[in-house]
């Protein structure tokens, strides 16, 4: 994301988090079940307002790549956070200055 914006701008926001997304459906080559481990949610907040949520299945990808918008209102923080299967969690943020 762009680290500044004009009040009003259209901002694009794009995310990444390393996470190997394991479905659940895959087999070894004993024919064991590899158990789940998949991110299930991810939130944007901005200022401690959310402004995007997103609900991740199986299906997703490894290393999922979100990308969204949100509108420059005023400078500061916009937080990230992901959480999973087995307890995971990660979470980063990122500032943007507004004139």
């Amino acid at each position: 994301m762009p680290a500044s914006a004009k009040k009003g701008d259209i901002v694009q926001i794009r995310v990444i988090v390393q996470h190997d997304m394991e479905s659940g459906f895959r087999h070894t080559e004993t024919g064991r079940r590899v158990p789940r481990d998949i991110i299930r949610d991810f939130l944007c907040t901005y200022n401690s307002v959310e402004v995007f949520r997103v609900e991740l299945h199986p299906g997703m990808g490894a290393n999922p790549m979100i990308i969204f918008t949100t509108v420059a209102t005023e400078s500061g923080t916009l937080e990230f956070n992901w959480s999973g299967d087995n307890g995971y969690a990660s979470k980063t943020s990122s500032q943007l200055v507004v004139t």
